[in-house]
């Protein structure tokens, strides 16, 4: 039952409970008041960018109680096969993977990711994992498994029920004994739960398109939601569950993937913010700045944007610092050109322009991105599958939504781009060059 709410921007009311109200106000959760959920840079192309992932995370969790309940009403199955209580929990675990899930993210999100620890590092309950320890970086999702358990260690969350949340949230966690019970019964629960949080159509995305847009003050992130949630299901084929959607509701599932998109192209790699980037990476990395990130997670708590954010002005005094001086003072690199990298034409000019600027000692970067409107055509362990439930004469047929939709069929190529960057002092010179 619902004992507290909240205004939000984006979904106007937002309600919880006793227990997640718990969570909410411990200090793990509440750092993410001090998280933004763009990075500041962002707020360099976009002042009003400026929200964070507190708000994004509970804008998350309404998301994916919403998206349960469309689970549980839109098909019998989950009735017919599991108790009340065990729905109850299942939909109190949902609503808070959604919560936790970006709980793990460092200061300024991404970009601190550069210098992150070793995974083997972390000090980890490893009984939870399929494979054990693993030789490569750490990553903000490891670090929310981490918080997670050590809210279990706390007895903020029960231990089992926060493996099963950590489960939800990161690929590598198994659920627990008794999520593996409830999967005798259903096999594929935990892949569809799962794909509420992360998945093609997930409360994460479904959150921070409209937030994100919303702030930023442009339209691009918009889509219609809630036709986007009723139009969904889930049915069951050949003793698996699918996600499914109505005919009239493949317009909705178009319009939010190319929300995404658009989003990535104009606003997530807007190139000022790309070259930004770099250069906060590149303070960090040649230590302008001491940035370490502690494997203890109450260490870790500590860190917040505003810290780093005080270490770049009292580097950016020092003449010395190149990449602190120009970030603070938003002085920014030029990008030269953006380039296809699927163009011929455009991989020979990169490479022109790389021969050319390291001749000539020009300092020069690239910052590449590649991406899709889907990748429900792609044969990936745990991707869920989407189906459009078409009306024929005798009944429905289930379609997948990759041979469903005209738009996906033409439009749903790899797209790689790669921005070309050239250090504001040295533009002149490759300019009389060219």
């Amino acid at each position: 039952m619902a004992e507290f709410e909240l205004r939000d921007p984006i979904h106007k009311r937002i309600t919880f409970n006793a227990f997640e109200k718990s969570v909410i106000d411990h200090p793990f959760f509440q750092r993410l008041r001090f998280i933004s959920q763009l990075g500041f840079l962002q707020s360099y192309v976009y002042p009003g960018g400026v929200h964070n992932r507190f708000e994004h995370c509970l804008g998350a969790m309404h998301v994916a109680g919403r998206l349960f309940g469309r689970f549980i009403t839109s098909s019998r199955i989950p009735r017919e096969r599991l108790q009340n209580d065990e729905i109850n929990a299942l939909g109190q675990m949902v609503r808070m993977a959604g919560m936790l899930h970006d709980i793990g993210h460092g200061p300024f999100s991404h970009a601190s990711e550069v210098v992150f620890p070793n995974f083997n590092d972390l000090p980890l309950d490893w009984t939870w994992w399929k494979h054990g320890p693993e030789k490569r970086r750490a990553a903000h999702e490891d670090y929310s498994v981490l918080m997670i358990q050590t809210l279990a260690d706390e007895d903020v969350l029960d231990r089992a029920f926060a493996q099963d949340v950590a489960s939800l949230v990161h690929g590598g966690v198994k659920p627990s004994h008794f999520f593996e019970n409830l999967m005798i019964r259903i096999p594929s629960l935990h892949r569809v739960l799962k794909g509420l949080i992360s998945g093609e159509v997930d409360c994460d995305r479904m959150d921070y398109l409209l937030r994100d847009s919303y702030y930023c003050g442009v339209a691009y992130g918009n889509y219609d939601l809630d036709w986007l949630i009723s139009s969904m299901g889930i049915v069951e084929q050949e003793g698996e569950l699918i996600f499914t959607l109505t005919e009239n509701g493949v317009r909705a599932f178009e319009d939010f993937l190319l929300a995404r998109y658009h989003m990535i192209d104009q606003v997530y790699y807007h190139k000022t913010k790309a070259g930004f980037t770099h250069y906060l990476e590149q303070a960090i990395l040649s230590k302008e700045i001491t940035l370490e990130i502690p494997t203890d997670p109450y260490e870790y708590a500590d860190l917040r944007d505003g810290a780093v954010i005080e270490m770049m002005f009292e580097a950016a005094k020092k003449e010395k610092n190149y990449w602190s001086g120009h970030l603070m003072r938003r002085e920014p690199a030029r990008r030269v050109l953006r380039l296809q990298d699927q163009v011929e034409v455009d991989r020979n000019t990169l490479e022109e322009l790389t021969e050319l600027c390291e001749k000539n000692h020009i300092r020069y970067f690239t910052h590449s991105v590649g991406n899709r409107l889907t990748q429900l055509g792609e044969k990936k362990e745990g991707m869920q599958p989407i189906f459009v439930a078409k009306k024929v004469l005798h009944g429905v047929e289930y379609v997948p939504m990759m041979e469903y939709s005209d738009l996906l069929k033409k439009y749903n190529e790899k797209i790689r781009f790669t921005d070309f960057f050239v250090l504001r002092e040295d533009v002149e010179t490759l300019n009389e060059l060219l």
